[in-house]
């Protein structure tokens, strides 16, 4: 299945200016890219958050890793959920290492030998949040990996399946569930409404985002709801006010910021 990688100059644009007056505050998940600056570390967490992998990954599933190598690893799937079966084996190609050559030593990011991983990869291509629709690919901007299934910027398309007691894996099956096999809008805003408070940093970053994300493809009676929601954080209505000003109506009251 291809994946679609579309960008505008206009929506990286305003997108970047977005990041840089609302920044994301709290915890951060350790990444590679955890201490970097400025768009590129939003830029990754916005192509691997745990929405955009539900609802575009080609392959996700529960595995035992084999064979771990320099490039790749092998994994033998236990608990299929997207695009495999119980029992099969596959390699795993890793986010290439020349692209990183500037970050420290990414061992612990790497599934070790043994270890059970829950994981989501892509067959050829990714698409990015500044697409306009929630759930289907646009027609535009296909890339193509030549080694694949690959992963996406390391531990941020694998972790270990216990990881924070598995909080981590129980929202993520809740998204694949709410995205992409009962499409549900509520269940979804829900989900990052209330995983932005997560006591695993990974949901509470992915879902601060993913919550942005939804700003963008909602109609007004959604971002109305948003709006309404005392359980959503300012900051977060914030963007939403932003990204409808830019290119939405809704009514007068919620242009300017609440004190």
């Amino acid at each position: 299945m291809k994946r679609m990688l579309t960008t505008t100059f206009t929506l990286l644009t305003f997108g970047a200016c977005l990041y840089a007056l609302s920044p994301y505050d709290g915890p951060k998940d350790d990444n590679p890219w955890t201490d970097a600056w400025g768009f590129g570390y939003h830029s990754r967490i916005e192509t691997t958050s745990l929405g955009v992998l539900a609802r575009y990954a080609d392959i996700i599933a529960v595995g035992e890793v084999s064979n771990r190598a320099d490039t790749h690893f092998t994994v033998t799937v236990d608990h299929a959920v997207i695009g495999c079966t119980n029992g099969q084996s596959m390699v795993v190609y890793e986010f290439p290492y020349s692209w990183n050559s500037n970050y420290r030593e990414l061992n612990n990011y790497i599934p070790s030998n043994n270890s059970r991983i829950v994981f989501a990869v892509y067959t050829n291509a990714v698409k990015t949040l500044m697409d306009a629709e929630m759930y289907e690919p646009s027609p535009d901007g296909i890339v193509y990996y030549e080694q694949s299934p690959q992963l996406i910027y390391y531990n941020r398309s694998w972790w270990n399946f216990n990881r924070d007691d598995s909080v981590l894996f129980t929202q993520f099956t809740n998204v694949i569930q709410a995205v992409r096999v009962e499409r549900n809008w509520t269940n979804y805003f829900h989900l990052c409404r209330d995983g932005a408070n997560s006591t695993s940093n990974r949901v509470r970053e992915d879902s601060w985002w993913d919550l942005i994300k939804l700003g963008h493809t909602t109609t007004d009676e959604q971002a109305q709801l948003i709006l309404d929601d005392p359980l959503v954080g300012e900051m977060q209505k914030n963007w939403i006010r932003a990204l409808h000003r830019w290119g939405r109506q809704i009514p007068d009251e919620y242009w300017e910021p609440q004190p």
